[in-house]
């Protein structure tokens, strides 16, 4: 039996990351949770996680610079930044230091789950080794 897919959620609203945290167990998810970006970028580089959903702007470590130190560390782990205070440009940096994608606030929660989805498979594609004709 497969494990569930294990989502690090970086969020300071406690009432966003405690609603999330249900949606995302009630379809299937383990879900742990820090408030604190410096907190999620440890938890985030000791343990193994499926997907890191993070917030834009959070004590500690803001979401751009867990983005960038994240990737960096582990480039093929899907970030999705969501964030109330969000821009184009926001949306564009974050891409270029490898956020698998941006949701602005407020966002639905079945369209989170349905891009958490998306980034569980690109990360699946990503690490099975492909097979090359001859």
């Amino acid at each position: 039996m497969k494990p569930n897919p294990r989502v690090l959620l970086i969020e300071d609203d406690r009432n966003i990351a405690t609603g999330l945290q249900k949606a995302m167990r009630a379809n299937g998810y383990e879900v742990a949770v820090q408030a604190r970006g410096d907190d999620g970028l440890a938890q985030a580089l000791a343990e193994s996680y499926d997907v890191v959903i993070t917030d834009l702007k959070l004590p500690g470590t803001d979401g751009l610079d867990l983005v960038r130190q994240l990737h960096q560390a582990k480039p093929k782990l899907p970030i999705i930044l969501i964030t109330a205070h969000g821009t184009t440009e926001t949306a564009i940096e974050a891409t270029k230091w490898g956020a698998f994608d941006y949701v602005p606030k407020p966002f639905e929660v079945e369209e989170l789950l349905d891009l958490t989805g998306r980034a569980l498979e690109s990360s699946r594609l990503m690490s099975e080794p492909v097979e090359m004709g001859d």
